[in-house]
């Protein structure tokens, strides 16, 4: 079979890698941010609405709520 020299496929070169682009770097960086906020913010609101010690919460009535 006779290719001709415009579709031959020259695999003599391996094509190199232009690397991670830069605005990856900053996608991550916001990424692990929200994670620690959203962290952050279930530890500061994990006490919200919660009566403790079980010693007031007996004294609560639980009629009419």
């Amino acid at each position: 079979m006779i290719v001709r020299e415009d579709e031959r496929l020259d695999f003599s070169k391996v094509p190199e890698s232009r690397g991670i682009p830069p605005f990856l770097y900053r996608v991550v960086a916001v990424g692990i941010l929200v994670i620690f906020a959203i962290g952050a913010s279930v530890v500061l609101m994990s006490g919200y609405g919660h009566h403790w010690p079980s010693e007031t919460t007996l004294r609560i009535p639980l009629e009419n709520h």
